[in-house]
């Protein structure tokens, strides 16, 4: 992403957060970087911004999240607290204490281990304790989309369609588990959403072929699962974010304002 449209966006939500910081509650959110290297910039900057907003942030890195990103880059964007892969800490409290979760660079390899649910790491642990416990988490997907840059890193070609087929479908059940799958353009309009306690964007209720979605704003995970050619019936007052139309065109979704 352009770094000039990057300072924007960001001066954009430091200042609507700052707005806001004298009634927004002070939350604690766990920051989680794997392997991937889509949504590293943006959730340093997640991290600047709620920092800057009062709310306090603790960065989990794996390995490879150690490796590209750092300790001292985290602390350097404002979190209070850095764990490394081999920091052993209690994750129930964590857990506990966590308002929002977020996972800035979620790679194949988390996505695949989350799909099957393996508490074999510290960053997966995290994530499927904070579902269970019925937390919000937000993660941005690209990394770990085959049809993306994840996918991308290993070459652009339609190679191997098996296990493209097999690593998007990770991706749908973990939205399935109720993780809010975002891109990088959307990830930082998620964060604000969440903690000016407005929540998650509502998803499909209603069947695959003519869901109804209730008024809100509508992203392009919430499409995932919907078939080529479906009608989409909108309750006033929707809106779709920029790779939610890019979804409805791609797949020739069909949307009709009103209850239907």
């Amino acid at each position: 992403m352009d770094e000039a449209l990057i300072a924007q966006i960001v001066a954009r939500v430091m200042a609507l957060l700052n707005s806001r910081q004298a009634v927004a509650p002070r939350r604690n959110v766990l920051a989680i970087f794997s392997g991937a290297s889509a949504g590293q910039q943006e959730g340093l900057e997640a991290i600047r911004q709620l920092a800057a907003a009062g709310h306090n942030v603790t960065a989990v890195l794996s390995g490879a999240g150690r490796y590209l990103v750092g300790e001292e880059r985290a602390q350097s964007a404002g979190a209070s607290r850095v764990i490394g892969p081999d920091t052993w800490v209690c994750v129930p409290e964590l857990v506990r204490e966590a308002d929002l979760v977020l996972i800035p660079a979620l790679s194949m390899n988390l996505a695949a281990h989350l799909a099957l649910g393996l508490l074999d790491s510290l960053p997966s642990t995290l994530v499927i304790g904070a579902l269970l416990a019925g937390k919000p988490v937000v993660a941005v997907r690209d990394g770990a989309d085959p049809a993306g840059s994840g996918g991308q890193v290993f070459g652009a070609n339609n190679a191997a369609p098996a296990l493209r087929a097999r690593l998007a479908g990770n991706l749908k059940t973990l939205a399935s588990y109720g993780i809010e799958l975002v891109g990088q353009g959307e990830f930082l309009a998620a964060v604000q959403r969440h903690v000016q306690g407005r929540g998650i964007s509502p998803s499909p209720v209603v069947g695959p072929n003519q869901p109804h979605v209730a008024a809100g704003i509508l992203t392009h995970a919430d499409l995932a699962n919907l078939e080529p050619g479906a009608v989409l019936h909108l309750a006033p007052g929707t809106r779709l974010t920029p790779l939610a139309y890019e979804t409805v065109a791609r797949l020739g979704i069909t949307i009709e304002n009103g209850s239907g």
